[in-house]
């Protein structure tokens, strides 16, 4: 049943059986509105202002004919429905018709095949508009999955640890490439459809794994081990190997998933960390002269600038030492600040303080942060590598004018923002320190401070004075809230750690932004 009238194109030339075709539809309880037109122009017109539900053509007219029109239309519109209405049409003509696209056709003897002819065509464009939706919409969606798969490969291919996929005998389905061939040296296609054992140093290891989780068929907590691993040269590596069940939609276990990280150079870090503590202990005495050479060398007076306050102080320990803070204007509203701990063998850590101290503020007159860090790194490794020593640093340079604090860690860590509405921002990136062989450059940050920012830099002699409390930057910015000036934040650092005898230096050196 037809809930809404039709607009019907009429091509037909004879008034008389344009008026019979809409009785007939008339008396079959079909409401429609017909545009009869005669010409190819008005034909096209018609059918170009949109909003027709069916077409119905003479085959044969004076000026034009049916199956140009038919051609036309299916052209603009490929599923409206399109029924011949004519005088006589041979069977060939018919037949070509509904070749070419007709949707039916009907002989003006028998316009009461007309109306049942309207109601099947109309539901057969129907279900072909429906059908054309569902497949656009199959089509996207397939365009979505094909999108969605590729960017899930592209994610797993980007992982820097490799990642093995293997089924419940543990043979290999799959591996990101590019950090296989990193870590291992192997293509994907040298290991595909083979046991992961080929990736294991020992045979020890591989079991070990295949007992904790590999061997198992159900599910199973992933769990993490160090483990050695064989690259595809013979070298054993250390690695780090997160080991869990591969499930599927349901959660039951179809295989398993390696997460291998090659943790070979981070040992070599920690170790040569492990040693430098070691030696560290070894210079408490030499430190402790520092810490007194030191006292004698921080700076007299603070620095007078527009906008900001800055106040530091340093306590050193009898038993350890080597803290230094100093800072240096090298030109009107520029400011260089350094904050140091000297650690050293042989010489004496105080006159490696003077030679770090005055080679820092040599550099950094005419360079930037990172770049006088390396120009400095350079002029003292040698002494730092003779003396067996390092320094952990953190230098910046801040301008008065646009408040921007250019700055660079080397190895120090114990710094942070206050923001004027109390949250606390750490400062990355971060290095290592001056005299630790290194490949890599040292990075430039840059923040910006607005009114009631303060920068703190502290010595971790705070952190060792009180092990009874959690300090950490969260926990000191909390009790700077309210300070009046950076004297007053200073001296509240101070009071949290107010211990005898000092385990080690205590520093601190605030800098608050008071102008706009």
């Amino acid at each position: 049943m037809i809930k809404q009238r039709l607009k019907i194109l009429h091509l037909e030339d004879d008034p008389l059986d344009a008026e019979l075709v809409q009785v007939a539809l008339a008396n079959e309880g079909i409401p429609c509105d017909v545009q009869v037109v005669v010409t190819g122009d008005d034909f096209i017109s018609t059918l170009d202002k949109g909003g027709i539900d069916l077409v119905l053509a003479d085959f044969s007219l004076p000026d034009f004919d049916g199956m140009t029109a038919l051609a036309i239309t299916r052209k603009s519109q490929p599923d409206l429905p399109f029924i011949f209405v004519s005088g006589r049409m041979g069977e060939e003509a018919a037949i070509e018709s509904l070749r070419n696209g007709a949707t039916d056709y009907v002989l003006k003897s028998k316009l009461s095949r007309l109306p049942p002819a309207t109601m099947r065509a109309l539901s057969e464009a129907e279900e072909r508009a429906e059908r054309r939706k569902a497949e656009e919409a199959l089509a996207r969606a397939a365009i979505e999955i094909r999108e969605r798969a590729e960017s899930y490969q592209n994610l797993f291919n980007s992982m820097r640890d490799v990642i093995v996929v293997t089924d419940h005998d543990r043979t290999i389905l799959h591996a990101n490439q590019p950090a296989l061939r990193e870590i291992f040296g192997y293509e994907l296609e040298e290991i595909i459809s083979k046991n992961v054992s080929m990736l294991y140093a020992t045979e020890d290891d591989y079991r070990l794994m295949g007992r904790e989780i590999f061997d198992r068929r159900e599910s199973a907590k992933g769990m993490i081990l160090e483990l050695n691993f064989r690259r595809k040269n013979g070298e054993i590596s250390r690695g780090e190997l997160y080991a869990l069940k591969r499930l599927d939609s349901t959660g039951k276990a179809i295989g398993n998933i390696g997460i291998i990280r090659d943790i070979s150079e981070r040992k070599k870090a920690e170790e040569a960390l492990r040693d430098s503590e070691m030696r560290s202990y070894q210079l408490q005495v030499e430190l402790a002269c520092a810490a007194e050479v030191q006292t004698k060398l921080l700076p007299g007076s603070y620095p007078q600038l527009p906008g900001f306050d800055i106040a530091a102080r340093c306590l050193p320990a009898k038993q350890v030492g080597g803290d230094f803070f100093d800072w240096h204007e090298v030109s009107p509203g520029i400011l260089n600040l350094t904050f140091g701990d000297v650690m050293g063998k042989g010489i004496s850590a105080a006159m490696l303080m003077v030679m770090v101290k005055s080679t820092i503020r040599s550099v950094a007159q005419s360079f930037r942060p990172a770049e006088a860090i390396r120009l400095a790194e350079t002029a003292l490794f040698h002494d730092l590598d003779r003396s067996e020593s390092f320094v952990t640093l953190f230098h910046a340079q801040l301008n008065t004018a646009d408040h921007s604090l250019a700055f660079v860690d080397c190895g120090h860590g114990f710094a942070f923002l206050l923001r004027a509405n109390g949250s606390v921002e750490n400062l990355v990136p971060r290095g290592l320190p001056i005299g630790v062989p290194t490949k890599k450059s040292y990075e430039e940050g840059l923040v910006f401070l607005a009114k009631g920012d303060s920068l703190i830099i502290y010595s971790d002699g705070l952190i060792d004075a009180r092990p009874d409390l959690e300090l950490n930057n969260k926990s000191l910015a909390e009790n700077l809230l309210g300070a009046a000036n950076a004297e007053a934040m200073v001296a509240r650092l101070f009071a949290l750690s107010d211990v005898d005898p000092l385990p080690d230096d205590q520093t601190v050196l605030v800098v608050r932004c008071t102008g706009q």
